[in-house]
């Protein structure tokens, strides 16, 4: 489609979850790189200072960054807009998320680049209020949203002392745009009823995965780069790359493996569901990061021919332990109370409650295998077995739900199949919004 100056913005989706594809868009990318850089630098946050305020501070700062990525992921999968309008609001967005990237640490700078984003975002939205009449009973609770957090953040600009109170305003506005946005859009206290917006689920699903391999991959991304003094290129060394990837990569197979067509996903389901497969998302990140920086400690450990310290051990396997039980929910949200069905033969009940048994007690064993490597060790981890017992343990358990999946895809007990008592409800609403 050719660029206008101005445009009729669109509904990207509707009730009937019959609509077209939509895929992530180039500017979108542009978002994507820069939070490459933002992962890298709360990584580094993380690296230099692992106590329990370090942890928090840490979790705030990507939750931040990660939050006002969201604002235009949450603006798109719900609207098409394509004019050069558009593109001039998504300068000052960009600008300010690269704004924040350098200043890098609370302060003035870093809240005028979270300012820069929120008032594009609102502009945004406000040409949405101005364009789309059939919007307007639902958009302006965004509107209120992000005035309020512009409001927050210039009176951190025209108040904030010390960094210190500057964090409770960034604290503040997470909890504002976050637990506090989504729980009224659960409640859909302001909105007429009929009169939600749905969002594109493969498009918000898409993305909230690019994420995650955002902050996956910037783990590896450090372990192969920059690294100057070729003599570190050890054997040795090039093993922890290797196994590095290993768990990295089956971290990734661990998310991706369950993903349910579009008529089974969590945010077609209800609305409880959709707002916690968001939610858990923003718990997600900041563990599948530690995780990365936990691959960071084992290669200064290499590098130094030291063991893994304690901390660094339980960093390693206490992130992938959060992130499986977190990924553990998510499958929840989408398949709870669907699978077993009660159709199914009881044979394949049994394999479906087996399946629940162990994909619910992977988190368990990771921090099972950390009592053990260090108590067998007498509290000296070697790095790169601390590597190997986390990758062998994530393949095994990927091995062992792949069988247990294969063989019910087999049997035609997979239960992927669209159920109209289940989505009628949102189905019969279409005619609320459909533009």
């Amino acid at each position: 489609m050719l660029r206008t100056l101005v445009s009729q913005p669109t509904f990207s989706a509707d009730w009937s979850s019959d609509y077209e594809e939509k895929s992530a868009e180039w500017f979108e990318l542009f978002l994507d790189l820069l939070m490459v850089c933002a992962c890298s630098n709360v990584a580094e946050k993380l690296k230099d200072d692992y106590s329990v305020a370090g942890v928090v501070y840490f979790a705030l700062m990507l939750s931040i960054y990660s939050c006002s990525w969201s604002l235009y992921i949450s603006f798109h999968a719900r609207f098409n807009e394509r004019s050069l309008l558009h593109y001039v609001l998504l300068y000052p967005f960009l600008s300010g998320l690269g704004g924040m990237l350098l200043a890098s640490d609370p302060g003035a700078d870093f809240t005028t680049g979270l300012v820069w984003m929120r008032t594009a975002a609102f502009f945004m939205y406000t040409w949405i209020y101005a364009m789309l009449p059939k919007a307007r009973p639902s958009i302006w609770i965004d509107l209120v949203f992000l005035l309020v957090s512009l409001v927050l953040l210039f009176a951190s600009l025209a108040f904030g002392r010390d960094d210190s109170s500057v964090v409770v305003v960034y604290a503040a506005v997470w909890v504002w745009e976050v637990p506090v946005h989504l729980f009224v859009g659960w409640k859909g206290y302001g909105i007429p009823t009929g009169c939600r917006i749905p969002f594109h689920i493969d498009h918000m699903t898409e993305r909230l995965g690019c994420l995650v391999m955002v902050v996956l991959g910037e783990s590896v991304v450090s372990l192969v780069i920059n690294v100057h003094d070729k003599s570190r290129v050890t054997p040795r060394f090039f093993s922890m790359m290797q196994w590095a990837i290993v768990v990295i990569f089956s971290m990734a197979i661990f998310y991706f493996s369950v993903q349910p067509p579009r008529d089974l996903h969590a945010m077609r389901r209800s609305i409880f569901a959709g707002v916690a497969f968001n939610f858990l998302h923003w718990a997600l990140y900041p563990p599948l990061l530690a995780l990365g920086v936990g691959t960071k400690f084992v290669s200064e450990a290499i590098v130094n021919d030291t063991t893994l310290e304690s901390p660094h051990v339980w960093l390693l396997f206490g992130s992938t332990a959060l992130s499986m039980a977190i990924m553990f929910s998510l499958r929840l949200t989408h398949f709870i109370g669907r699978h077993p069905a009660p159709t199914d033969p009881h044979h394949v009940k049994m394999i479906k409650y087996g399946w629940w048994a162990i994909v619910g007690a992977s988190p368990l064993l990771p921090l099972a295998c950390a009592v053990f490597l260090e108590w067998s060790s007498d509290y000296q981890v070697d790095p790169i077995m601390a590597l190997q017992v986390l990758g062998i343990f994530n393949v095994i358990w990927i091995v062992i739900e792949s069988i247990v999946i294969h063989y019910l895809n087999a049997h035609g007990q997979t239960g992927f199949r669209n159920s109209a008592d289940e989505t009628a409800p949102l189905a019969a609403k279409a005619h609320h919004i459909r533009d």
